[in-house]
């Protein structure tokens, strides 16, 4: 069960990690907000948001991806302590 979860979280992990690096940087930026031009800080918010068209969507299953990255990664961390303990 642990080699499966392990790979997934692996696999999902590298194939999103460019939206969730994307989504990092453009957060770190839209805390300088009031220093950025409005022009660049309406292209990093819909770029934040994914709030163009069916992209709206795609966040959604962005944010699922993260919620089971964040809970395999729970499961992983449980498991190897009490194997440690055994």
């Amino acid at each position: 069960m642990l080699r499966i979860i392990r790979k997934l979280h692996r696999w999902l992990g590298f194939l999103f990690s460019i939206f969730f690096i994307s989504t990092a940087i453009t957060g770190i930026i839209l805390v300088f907000r009031k220093e950025i031009p409005k022009s660049l800080k309406d292209f990093v918010f819909a770029l934040h948001t994914y709030d163009w068209g069916i992209f709206k969507y795609w966040a959604i299953v962005v944010g699922i991806i993260l919620f089971g990255l964040s809970i395999s990664g729970i499961i992983m961390f449980f498991e190897v302590q009490l194997r440690r303990k055994k």
